[in-house]
């Protein structure tokens, strides 16, 4: 390690050079040069501004002034050789990332910038006036993706195997100590189980809701705007006027009916009906970053009626009747399941719904509580 740091700060005591070059076609240019050195690998003054390039194609701004093009150029070699010294350290350990995830990463790093550019003329002039080719552009942001992973998965590793300090139970005691009369009071909090009655729509209801989810999907084939789409038949407040767009998610997020297909899609294909407990939807799929995925929805949901809003609540009394008779609680979630959450723990009691805070207030351990809507 010693001899790397050396390493580092020779590259960097050198690197004013950047600042100095000479013109392109000046008397003397400076055509290429070695501005540092880590291990067996050589970092040469094209490679930095190779990183220039790269900005420029990718539709970022770039510093005005001579001061401010070095100051920027120093900075990238300051992080070019830390990151090198990283990379050299992961290589001898043998790490080495798929090269299905680095395809995954280049296909969304050229979809983004060619948005940036309107279209892929655009993007492909804008390289080309930096000098580079769209095979040339995936094959950087191949290498440095490869390199970025073998570096994070290098210290990883490190930071897994290094051996962790020890603490005592005393030691813990008397920090705790010291530190109580500025941690405050912990809020009060409550747990509780609960059994959720969904209000279920008839057949007829949920048939007319397909039929609808039908004829739009018909319009959106016949070329209609998705967007506009939304706003005029999607009943999700939540992403409605926003064109039914749901912004960034990974999985986990969103139910498993829903999360299967918007997996198995590519960027500007849209679904055909999705059903869930939420009702139909239509998606379509808008971007791809790594495990994250970005759509918009249109939903149509079943309308409920009076009667179907009766048969929830008997349910939910029968159900509740059945727990304060002795029932097992864990047994009626088993023979009642929902989307919801069956187990709350610890939540504060300022966090609560209202409807839930004036439902528990004078409620015990062990008491049943509801039903409530």
């Amino acid at each position: 390690m010693r001899i790397l740091t050396a390493t580092l700060l020779t590259a960097l005591a050198a690197s004013p050079v950047l600042a100095q070059q000479n013109a392109p076609g000046a008397p003397g240019e400076l055509v290429d040069r070695v501005v540092a050195v880590v291990g067996d690998t050589v970092l040469l003054l094209s490679d930095v501004q190779a990183e220039i390039q790269q900005l420029q194609a990718a539709g970022r701004p770039l510093p005005d002034g001579e001061a401010a093009r070095a100051e920027l150029l120093e900075q990238i070699l300051e992080s070019r050789v830390n990151d090198l010294v990283l990379l050299v350290g992961a290589r001898r350990a043998g790490v080495q990332p798929r090269d299905e995830e680095i395809a995954e990463f280049v296909e969304q790093e050229v979809g983004a910038a060619q948005q940036r550019f309107g279209t892929e003329a655009e993007f492909r002039g804008a390289l080309a006036a930096s000098g580079m080719t769209l095979e040339q552009y995936r094959e950087m942001i191949s290498q440095q993706y490869r390199n970025r992973l073998q570096v994070q998965r290098f210290m990883q590793q490190r930071i897994a195997s290094a051996p962790r300090p020890g603490v005592s139970d005393v030691e813990i005691r008397e920090v705790f100590e010291t530190q109580a009369s500025a941690l405050g009071t912990r809020p009060a909090t409550v747990s509780f189980q609960q059994i959720l009655t969904d209000v279920q729509p008839s057949e007829e209801a949920r048939a007319a809701a397909r039929a609808r989810a039908e004829e739009v999907l018909a319009e959106l084939g016949g070329g209609a705007n998705f967007e506009v789409l939304a706003r005029r038949y999607s009943v999700d407040p939540g992403s409605r006027e926003q064109g039914g767009d749901l912004g960034w998610f990974r999985r986990g997020r969103m139910v498993p009916a829903f999360e299967n297909v918007v997996y198995s899609m590519r960027p500007g294909q849209t679904s055909g009906i999705v059903e869930t407990d939420f009702g139909f939807h239509i998606i379509r799929l808008d971007r791809v970053r790594g495990t994250e995925r970005q759509a918009r929805h249109i939903l149509i949901r079943p309308e409920v009626s009076e009667m179907d809003e009766q048969r929830a609540w008997e349910r939910a009394d029968s159900v509740a009747t059945a727990a304060r008779a002795g029932a097992s609680f864990a047994e009626l979630i088993r023979r009642y399941p929902t989307t919801g959450e069956n187990r709350v723990e610890r939540i504060p009691l300022d966090r609560l719904p209202p409807v839930y805070a004036t439902t528990l207030a004078d409620v015990t351990a062990g008491e049943i509580a509801g039903p409530f809507e």
